[in-house]
């Protein structure tokens, strides 16, 4: 997903939604280097996905495609339990079975694996594993101390200081976690989650100006896959939310109105361009903007309870 062209288009973008909301919304629409973030482990930053608290717009997929998904899933952990039970001291063949079974939701059950893989060979890719592993398994405290085992090996590895200003976060400790984060761009200036989360601890701690200035930095950036884009995203609802805080509600106009643009269904961003138009004195505009956000969530929740069933 490209989006340096809507960055460089964004001072051109108007506050043109206003007038139109009805028809301007709908239809505009290293490999195998372990020391860059994007290649290590276990989607490395998934766990640090709430962080921030707003929900960045994520594709539904039907029915028919999660039983797709799964029965792909299920294929390869059954390959891949017969390659382990045929050579069950091969390192790499532990942590592929240990990461099917964590990428399936089945966190548990690949704890085992991803252990036995890093006893075997404790690198920073199979502990990087682990501690994601028992991140998704809530042991919390257990994928601190691997994230610590990483830095031993790696002092200045990105990933791990970015996942541990994550646990801090998590607990609380926004100053904690402003320090991993800052440690983790200082080795990764380009990390783009590690920005947008560090944006998130300072806005936890009351440094708003300092929060804003890095959801600016992530905008200056190029999300490199879709964890990034949608990261992006994030940020541009974050931004205009602490303008809409600080009475700028022109600049969140635009900020919304972009963000609407590139992800029509975000199921927060109509509601906050609503209060930027009430508050500007454009009730009609807000109201349509508001129902827009009730038909939005109102087309979520048949999915969920789908799934539920």
């Amino acid at each position: 997903m490209v989006l340096r062209g809507w960055l460089r288009r964004r001072g051109c973008v108007r506050f043109g939604l206003m007038l139109g909301l009805g028809c301007g919304l709908i239809g505009c629409s290293g490999t195998d280097d372990p020391e860059k973030p994007e290649n290590a482990g276990l989607s490395p930053a998934a766990e640090a996905g709430t962080v921030g608290g707003s929900s960045p717009a994520v594709p539904i997929q039907t029915l028919a495609e999660l039983e797709r998904r799964a029965a792909e899933a299920a294929k390869k952990i059954e390959q891949l339990s017969r390659e382990v039970e045929t050579d069950p001291e091969n390192p790499e063949k532990l942590q592929a079975l240990g990461r099917a079974l964590h990428e399936a939701n089945r966190r548990e059950d690949a704890i085992p694996y991803l252990e036995r893989a890093a006893k075997l060979e404790p690198s920073v890719r199979t502990l990087i594993d682990l501690a994601i592993g028992y991140s998704g398994a809530a042991r919390l405290e257990d994928s601190e101390r691997t994230y610590e085992r990483v830095l031993e090996l790696s002092p200045d590895f990105p990933v791990a200081l970015h996942n541990l200003g994550t646990l801090a976060h998590r607990r609380g400790n926004y100053e904690q976690a402003v320090t991993y984060y800052n440690r983790a761009l200082e080795g990764e200036p380009k990390y783009l989650l590690a920005r947008l989360h560090l944006g998130d601890s300072l806005n936890a701690s009351d440094r708003l100006r300092e929060a804003y200035r890095a959801y600016e930095q992530v905008l200056e950036l190029e999300p490199g896959d879709s964890q990034e884009a949608s990261g992006y995203v994030d940020a541009l609802y974050k931004i205009a939310s602490l303008d809409l805080k600080m009475g700028a509600h022109e600049r969140a106009g635009r900020f919304l109105t972009e963000l609407i643009r590139m992800a029509p269904n975000h199921n927060r961003a109509y509601y906050a361009y609503g209060q930027v138009l009430l508050h500007m004195g454009y009730p009609e505009e807000a109201q349509k903007a508001f129902d827009k956000h009730v038909q939005i969530l109102a087309a979520e929740e048949p999915n969920n309870s789908a799934m539920g069933e």
